[in-house]
C-alpha cells in the first residue's frame, strides 16, 4: 500500500505540472492595488514600464464611467509582434485574441492596475489545449512587467468571470468559431484587401453614431484590427457589470471591466475572400461581462443588437 500511494503523489504531482491550463482563470488579472502617486503619473508610468519591457502601445485613453461615477478609469491597448505571429499562427479569426489591455482605475480604496487575462481569452478564441504555455506565460509576463513599475500592494488576483475551460455557455454562449459576425465579403483578388481595409476605415472615421477609431493594428499582411469604442456604450456597460457589487462603500465598481473595450472589427482573408468581420455582440458580452449575471442580461437584452447594428452599419457603410 505504502509503493502504491508513492506511485498515486508521483501520477497526481506530474498531472498538476501538466495541467496548469486546467485551473480556473479570470477574464482580467488585478495586478495591484492601493497605487501611490496621481493618477496621471500612474497612467503615465505603466505606459512607459510597458514599452520599456518590449510592449508597443497601441491606445492609451480614458475610459468613460457611469454617470454619478465619482473615480475614473483609464485604458491601455498593448501589443507584441511575436505574441501577435505566434497567435496567428492559429489563423485570421485568431485576430480577437491579439490586441491585450491594460487598465489603470480608482476606487474608495486608491488607485489599482488590472489586465485582460491572455490565460483565459485565449482558451476561448483558440480552444483549451491550444498555445496554453504562451498563455498563461503572458499573463504571467504581465503580472511580473505591471508589478515591477508600481508602489503599491501587489495582489495578481483573478477577477471578473471565473472560469475553467474556453466555452462559454448559458444564455447568449456558444463555441467562438460560431459567433464570428460576417459584415462583408469580396473575392481576394487585385487590390481588395487593401481597397476594402481602406473603406472599413473610411466609415468607422466618418460615422455620426460617436464610435472612435481606438487604434488600427496589422500585425500580418493579411490582417487588419480596427479598435472602436463608444463613450455611452462603454459606461453603460461598466454600471451593468457593477450593478450586483454595488454598495455604500463599493459605488461603481463595474469600472474594474474597463479591459474589455475596445470592440475589434477585423478585415482579414479567409479562403480565398477578403472578408470584414467582428463578433456577435451577444456572445462578446458574455466573454467579457458574464459576471454580471443572466439577470443584468436579461435586463438588458436589447443593448446587444443595438450595438451590434451600429458596429455594422459604421463599417460597412463605404462598402458598396
Amino acid at each position: 500500500m505504502k509503493k502504491m500511494s508513492g506511485i498515486v503523489v508521483i501520477f497526481l504531482l506530474l498531472f498538476m505540472a501538466s495541467g496548469v491550463y486546467a485551473q480556473e482563470y479570470g477574464v482580467y488579472v488585478k495586478v495591484a492595488e492601493k497605487v501611490s502617486g496621481a493618477f496621471d503619473d500612474v497612467v503615465k508610468n505603466t505606459e512607459g514600464t510597458l514599452v520599456k519591457n518590449g510592449w508597443q502601445v497601441l491606445a492609451s485613453y480614458e475610459a468613460s464611467v457611469p454617470e454619478g461615477c465619482g473615480f475614473r478609469a483609464h485604458t491601455i491597448v498593448i501589443n507584441s509582434s511575436d505574441y501577435a505571429k505566434k497567435i496567428l499562427a492559429h489563423g485570421p479569426t485568431a485576430s480577437f485574441a491579439i490586441p491585450l489591455r491594460v487598465a489603470i482605475f480608482t476606487d474608495e480604496n486608491g488607485t489599482n492596475i488590472a489586465f485582460l487575462n491572455p490565460a483565459s481569452l485565449n482558451r476561448t478564441v483558440l480552444g483549451d489545449t491550444t498555445e496554453k504555455e504562451l498563455s498563461v506565460a503572458t499573463m504571467k509576463t504581465l503580472e511580473t512587467v505591471l508589478a515591477s513599475g508600481v508602489k503599491g500592494n501587489v495582489v495578481n488576483q483573478q477577477i471578473g468571470e471565473i472560469r475553467s475551460k474556453g466555452y462559454i455557455g448559458g444564455m447568449g454562449g456558444g463555441s467562438f468559431q460560431g459567433k464570428i459576425e460576417e459584415i462583408y465579403k469580396k473575392e481576394d483578388a487585385g487590390s481588395n484587401f487593401r481597397d476594402i481595409a481602406a473603406k472599413v476605415k473610411e466609415g468607422i472615421a466618418s460615422n455620426k453614431k460617436d464610435w472612435k477609431l481606438v487604434y488600427s493594428l496589422e500585425p500580418l499582411n493579411d490582417v487588419v484590427i480596427y479598435g472602436i469604442d463608444k463613450p455611452k456604450t462603454e459606461a453603460r456597460a461598466f454600471k451593468i457589470a457593477g450593478e450586483k457589487r454595488e454598495s455604500k462603500n463599493n459605488s461603481c465598481p463595474g469600472i474594474d471591466h474597463a479591459p474589455a473595450f475596445p470592440v475589434e472589427v477585423v478585415v482579414m482573408k479567409e479562403r480565398g475572400m477578403v472578408k470584414v468581420v467582428t463578433l456577435t455582440e451577444m456572445y462578446r458580452m458574455k466573454v467579457y461581462f458574464q459576471d454580471a449575471g443572466n439577470w443584468a442580461f436579461m435586463k438588458n437584452m436589447g443593448m446587444p443588437g443595438e450595438i451590434e447594428k451600429e458596429i455594422i452599419e459604421i463599417s460597412s457603410s463605404k462598402l458598396k
